[in-house]
């Protein structure tokens, strides 16, 4: 599948310095038409920004290797591969911008200006999602700018301790934000009886809010546990997604 085009290639061969006095992304790729993966806009045609760094370290995550590397990239730096492609008008067009990581949150005022700037520069803004992993608060300014929240708040499965991967007063607020969802990678019962336990009896989430996904990093392992999940989803009368670029693509990164 040859279709899927690159702007920022992952795992670079060089190291950039941090820029000084201008604003800039640590990116770790960055790519377009492709699909949204999973979620609620499963297959919906999109553009990915993965930046770097992540307040996790789960042991299952299939980008790790990915965003631990890349490069900051001055906003003049990426002005000038964005007009080498025709990314601006696939997004005009109806592509979803997709910010992902690691963690986005961490450089969610690089975001904000990035966006701002982009919507001054070519006249609009595009559709923007956030993949985010649910322990940084956003800020007004920054939800303003996010059309779809695509929460994944981390089980204890993650390997992740307590304190680093659960902060219920940030879940309650992005539950309460707009077109906010919450995916959960999950692989048995236990899993569902602690998202029941942490997330619904306290009130922090909403049943409707939530999607179930297989826990798994390759299209092998997907196929192992997606019927439990489905079977789980059913049950519990809550949506189901599948992880669809890893269905398509297994392993492989910047698509």
């Amino acid at each position: 599948m040859q279709f899927v085009k690159t702007i920022i290639s992952s795992h670079p061969d060089f190291k950039k310095p941090l820029p000084e006095d201008v604003p800039f992304l640590e990116i770790a790729e960055f790519f377009y038409d492709t699909i949204q993966g999973e979620g609620i806009n499963l297959g919906q045609p999109a553009a990915f920004l993965r930046v770097q760094h992540c307040t996790q370290n789960c042991w299952w995550c299939d980008t790790k290797e990915v965003w631990r590397a890349g490069n900051p990239y001055t906003f003049e730096e990426l002005w000038k591969l964005i007009y080498q492609t025709d990314l601006v008008s696939k997004l005009r067009s109806g592509q979803h911008l997709i910010l992902t990581g690691g963690s986005p949150m961490k450089q969610q005022k690089g975001l904000t200006l990035f966006l701002q700037s982009f919507k001054e520069r070519y006249g609009f803004k595009p559709f923007t999602e956030i993949e985010n992993e649910c322990t940084l608060m956003p800020d007004p300014e920054f939800t303003r700018l996010i059309d779809v929240w695509n929460n994944s708040p981390k089980l204890k499965h993650s390997g992740n301790p307590d304190k680093l991967r659960y902060q219920p007063p940030i879940i309650k607020h992005l539950s309460s934000l707009e077109n906010a969802w919450f995916k959960f990678v999950v692989a048995q019962d236990e899993d569902w009886d602690e998202i029941e336990e942490s997330f619904l009896k306290p009130g922090l989430i909403k049943r409707t809010q939530i999607i179930l996904m297989p826990l798994g990093g390759t299209r092998e392992g997907l196929h192992r546990i997606r019927n439990t999940v489905v079977e789980i989803a059913v049950r519990e009368s809550v949506r189901y997604s599948s992880r669809e670029h890893i269905e398509l693509w297994d392993r492989k990164t910047g698509v």
